[in-house]
């Protein structure tokens, strides 16, 4: 069994049902693994855990709306492996689909990442940020599950999210109305290329099975 892991509804919407295939909505941050945990999987039956959703772009070459598999994960200090045949798998079939990923290193945060905290990021070479590759590439570690990352870019180096982790939404979108429209629009395009991604992926590994 697949299992895709995404936090939120913009980032699952839009990948087609498989069977064979289980799709989890988690909370952010370090909250995903521990959903994982009340969900009660049985680690065994777990062929693939897919870490997906938006991240944040730290290369200033990408753009809202590229693609970016992970090939090994940053997280509090330490470095997580992927395997290097399944990331080259995944891109290979991303490629064939015209959809021009990227692959490289992924830092993981606690926070939303602003402006500042992406530059500082950046300077460490890796591609993207986001908050669940990292709880979620340990908890597959811990249970000798494989693991795979792939996001799409939502911001930008340049551009700064509108919303705080750990604030509630609302509270985000009162105080930043325009932002949080253009923010809800670029997800939705966003949202779709994830989708057409992930909808890739999962018939690609459950073809070589």
């Amino acid at each position: 069994m697949i299992v895709v892991a995404a936090c939120f509804r913009h980032e699952t919407k839009w990948i087609a049902r498989r069977t064979g295939t289980q799709i989890v909505r988690t909370g952010m941050g370090t909250r995903a693994a521990a959903d994982l945990d009340r969900l009660a999987l049985d680690p065994a039956s777990i062929s693939l855990l897919l870490s997906t959703g938006f991240c944040g772009g730290l290369n200033a070459k990408l753009r809202a709306g590229d693609l970016v598999v992970g090939e090994r994960i940053h997280h509090h200090g330490t470095t997580i492996a992927v395997d290097q045949d399944l990331a080259a798998r995944a891109v290979g079939a991303l490629h064939d689909e015209g959809l021009a990923p990227r692959a490289g290193a992924v830092e993981c945060s606690d926070d939303v990442a602003d402006g500042a905290a992406k530059r500082a990021l950046a300077a460490g070479g890796a591609l993207s940020v986001d908050l669940e590759s990292g709880p979620l590439a340990a908890w597959a570690s811990a249970h000798g599950v494989p693991f795979l990352s792939c996001r799409v870019v939502l911001d930008s180096l340049s551009e700064a999210m509108p919303f705080t982790s750990g604030a509630p939404l609302w509270i985000s979108v009162l105080r930043h109305p325009r932002a949080a429209v253009k923010t809800a629009r670029a997800a939705s395009v966003a949202g779709r290329r994830l989708g057409a991604a992930v909808t890739c992926l999962i018939d690609a590994l459950e073809a070589e099975r």
